[in-house]
């Protein structure tokens, strides 16, 4: 059985890809912060699993998830990296707050992770944004995103003995996607299925960029 840790499981692409990823037969280690009943819905479910509380934010909390894993002995195999923020404003209402919050969740956290974690495989979560030129009023996100797609192919370089990809979607209809209904029937989502999919076909084989719209 291989061991998963995921960030950001408690909402989102998260659910979805941690009771994809527990049918699929790997043992899941759920990290959340907030939403304590989503994980400890899929937990209930499946005694593959384990939940486990972290502000990702603080590296100290860091540190005592990796001593917990060594205490433990729960060696990882693959680490993906899913917990994300955005900020949406105009580009007027924009702050050294806003985007040093943004990038410490969605680029410090993977690259820290990544460095003192022991694993064998890592996918990092990016979005189409970080490669196409889109409305200034997620410029952080934007931005925090092609800098975690340059941090796979640093790490795929440091650690050519690790399978390190990416995989950056289109539109997931997640909460962070602070969308109406009547303009939501106009967009073309990805499936969450296939998004399970295409980042389990990531975990054995290091690969370009990959890029999933729909």
């Amino acid at each position: 059985m291989k061991y998963v840790l995921l960030t950001g499981a408690s909402g989102g692409l998260g659910t979805h890809l941690s009771e994809y990823l527990l049918q699929k037969g790997y043992y899941v280690i759920m990290l959340y912060n907030n939403h304590k009943e989503e994980v400890e819905r899929i937990r209930n479910k499946y005694e593959n699993s384990m939940i486990y509380k972290i502000d990702l934010t603080k590296d100290e909390e860091i540190n005592d998830l990796i001593d917990f894993l060594r205490v433990n002995e729960l060696s990882i195999d693959i680490l993906i990296n899913n917990a994300a923020i955005d900020h949406m404003s105009d580009i007027l209402d924009k702050t050294k707050e806003t985007f040093m919050s943004t990038y410490e969740l969605n680029t410090y956290v993977p690259f820290k992770l990544m460095r003192d974690l022991t694993y064998k495989t890592c996918v990092n979560i990016s979005s189409e944004n970080a490669i196409d030129t889109y409305d200034p009023v997620t410029i952080e996100y934007d931005l925090s995103k092609v800098s975690l797609n340059m941090l796979s192919n640093i790490f795929r370089s440091i650690y050519p003995d690790r399978v390190i990809n990416t995989i950056c979607f289109g539109w997931l209809d997640t909460p962070m996607n602070k969308i109406d209904d009547d303009i939501k029937k106009f967009i073309e989502f990805v499936p969450f299925d296939k998004a399970c999919n295409e980042i389990e076909k990531l975990f054995d084989e290091n690969k370009d960029l990959v890029i999933i719209r729909k």
